[in-house]
């Protein structure tokens, strides 16, 4: 704190308000006693002290002070009076040349120089130290008043912010009393209602009661009638004399006849009314009404971080030349969608080397927007999108354009390559085909337990692997992928286990053994990664899928056997779409399932059969650079092509050994120039289509 230059300003203002107190009875302490009774009557000018008569007498006479400027302190007070608390700054003096007040400036150093220091500085640019101090004053004033202006919007803005808030309580309470009048009503008129229906249960019941009391008197007429007829038959037989039986019995025996052959209107005899009265209350319509009454307008401002795009395939690739179209949904900073358009939405794609290209924006006016946009060349794009001036949440995307095929056109095979054995360039049904960015091709050569790598033109560039079950050996490897880094992970089927090699087959590590508990394995097949570098393993024999860390740590797994959606009869290959869409061959249901990222499953296609879109035991699958799904249809002896979102497109490939057909292939790759590679397994070669 040192370092601080003393605070003048403050410390003029509280001597200004100590002077003006002693008018009021106040003093000043001496700053030289030891005492705090001794009353201050003078002021040093040059020391700044406040001194008593003593301490004042002796300043005069010590060598040192005698030529102070000691001031009472009713000069103070008049000196304040007339020019305020400046009068009350002490005069500075030079450190170097003791007595010597400062009177000059000098431009260039910045200094403040007395008499002597200024033959110092007489080639510099000096002036007198009022004036410099005045340019400065007019310096101070004009940054001061740039400052105040340059403050002003921020000063608004902050009166505005401040009366907003005021206004939002304002609003508050406006529309919490607009509510409670509201429901108020509402429970009026729901008591009215109730009144109402209160009411028309008694007419109904008046009305129910009178017409079954009328046709219960008119029973009760007719018994009565009966009755008494009855009654006098039953005292003639109990009572009567053979005489009175034989004077009688004629008329009694004809009155019960009559009695006897009189016919009742069934109307009469049923109730002519029920006891039905039911209250139809409609709950659940009222429920949703009730649900769906009121809605509070904020009016609350979109918040860029809060509004995203809708996840589509469009988000990541998009064909080249093709129109592709996303949803914006903007939300305001509760999180809420927006009900209304109108924003300022603004979409730039752009390719890292090449020039910016602005999307078509379509404002749909209910707080959505399609945003549409098409890339012109392949390659990696950044799509920028804002609302309002600022990037909405995962802005720039990045999106691949992608050269697509007309897949449709397939026929025969344009490249055929190896054939049966165990020797160079020889394989013995290859399970699984896979590519890198090379288009260098992979196989699992899984009747010779090896790997064997190719060039696009079918020349081998090296292999590994052998029988056994150490480390980096194979029993019948069946499917295999490359991760991020390049490594190759193979599924050691009948090892049951996955292993990890470099691209020379130096091998790295292994993860599980066999078993069924989570992170073991049964016959594992298909293997891949999707884009967080998780491994991906159809644990075929225990009809499951587990997920492992990029460092083969197990995370989880997913599906069980059975034939019921999201259920899986020995599950063999998988592929990973556009939209991170797990997509399971499931071999023995002769179908295709999809699940997401996290194993919750979506939807299926495909079934038994030997038609265009009908499967009979897939196998291995791949995803094209445009989203169109490879399926090697093993027991068809074929390769099917759906949309990305299930529809058959076409099928090639029929059963035989010369080029172009195929015999039970089992695994399909698509590489970076569109040729769909196909593992012909039983005729132990492959196939560029």
């Amino acid at each position: 704190m040192t370092t601080f230059p003393i605070n003048f300003v403050i410390n003029n203002l509280l001597n200004v308000k100590a002077l003006q107190d002693t008018k009021s009875g106040s003093f000043f302490c001496c700053d030289s006693c030891e005492t705090d009774d001794s009353a201050a009557r003078y002021r040093c000018d040059q020391c700044l002290q406040f001194l008593c008569d003593f301490c004042a007498e002796a300043h005069r006479r010590m060598s040192v002070t005698r030529n102070h400027n000691i001031a009472s302190i009713e000069q103070l007070l008049t000196r304040v009076e007339l020019s305020g608390p400046v009068a009350l700054q002490r005069p500075y003096f030079c450190k170097r040349h003791k007595g010597e007040p400062f009177r000059y400036y000098c431009q260039e150093c910045q200094e403040h120089l007395c008499r002597e220091c200024i033959e110092q500085h007489r080639t510099h640019t000096t002036s007198v130290l009022e004036d410099a101090a005045t340019q400065t004053k007019r310096n101070i004033e004009q940054a001061l008043k740039k400052a105040r202006i340059n403050s002003k919007p921020v000063v608004n803005s902050l009166l505005t912010v401040k009366s907003t808030m005021k206004d939002v309580n304002k609003s508050v309470t406006q529309v919490n009393n607009v509510i409670k009048k509201t429901f108020d009503r509402l429970i009026e008129l729901l008591q009215l209602r109730a009144r109402e229906l209160f009411s028309e249960v008694q007419t109904i019941r008046s009305a129910k009661i009178k017409l079954l009391q009328r046709q219960h008197d008119e029973i009760e007429t007719s018994l009565e009638t009966t009755i008494t007829g009855c009654t006098l038959a039953e005292h003639v037989l109990k009572e009567g004399s053979s005489v009175e039986i034989l004077n009688l019995g004629p008329h009694i025996i004809n009155r019960l006849e009559e009695l006897s052959s009189q016919k009742y209107d069934k109307s009469i005899l049923q109730p002519q009314e029920d006891s039905h009265i039911e209250f139809m209350n409609e709950n659940e319509i009222f429920q949703q009404a009730l649900n769906n009454f009121g809605r509070i307008n904020s009016n609350a401002k979109t918040c860029p971080s809060a509004s995203s795009i809708v996840e589509c395939p469009a988000l990541h690739y998009c064909p080249t030349g093709k129109r592709m179209a996303l949803t914006l949904i903007t939300r305001d900073s509760f999180n809420t969608p927006r009900r209304t358009g109108g924003d300022n939405v603004q979409g730039v794609l752009r390719r890292l080397d090449s020039n910016n290209k602005r999307t078509e924006i379509i404002d749909n006016r209910d707080g959505t927007y399609a945003i549409v946009y098409s890339t012109w060349i392949s390659g990696p794009h950044l799509l920028n999108i804002t609302v309002n001036g600022a990037p909405i949440a995962g802005s720039p995307f990045k999106i691949k354009s992608i050269t697509t095929r007309n897949f449709q056109g397939i026929s025969t095979a344009k490249l055929s390559f190896s054939r049966r054995g165990d020797g160079w360039e020889q394989l013995q049904r290859p399970n699984d085909v896979i590519c890198d960015h090379e288009n260098n091709i992979f196989i699992t050569d899984t009747g010779n337990d090896r790997v064997q790598i190719f060039q696009p033109d079918g020349q081998l560039v090296h292999s590994f692997g052998s029988s056994g079950s150490n480390p980096g050996q194979f029993e019948s490897p069946s499917c295999l992928t490359l991760d991020i880094d390049g490594n190759v992970i193979v599924s050691d089927t009948n090892n049951n286990r996955v292993q990890v090699f470099t691209r020379k087959g130096i091998f790295i590590k292994s993860l599980g053994s066999g078993g069924t508990e989570p992170g073991e394995f049964h016959d594992p097949h298909g293997i891949t990664i999707d884009k967080d570098g998780r491994i991906f393993v159809v644990d075929s024999g225990n009809h499951r899928i587990q997920v492992f860390s990029s460092d083969g740590e197990y995370l989880y797994h997913f599906g069980a056997k059975g034939d019921n959606p999201g259920q899986l009869g020995l599950p063999w290959g998988i592929a990973i779409d556009h939209s991170g869409n797990i997509l399971i061959t499931d071999y023995k249901n002769h179908r295709i399932q999809v699940f997401d990222r996290n194993g919750k499953y979506r939807y299926l296609f495909g079934s038994r059969g030997n038609d265009t879109g009908r499967l009979n035991n897939p196998t291995g699958i791949t995803v094209a650079p445009g989203g169109q799904i490879m399926v090697a249809d093993r027991s068809n002896h074929a390769v099917q092509i759906f949309a990305p979102d299930g529809m058959p497109l076409h099928r090639f490939g029929s059963k035989g050994g010369t080029v172009g057909q195929l015999k039970f292939p089992a695994g399909v790759c698509v590489d970076n120039s569109n040729n769909v590679i196909v593992a012909d397994t039983f005729n132990c070669r492959i196939q560029v289509f």
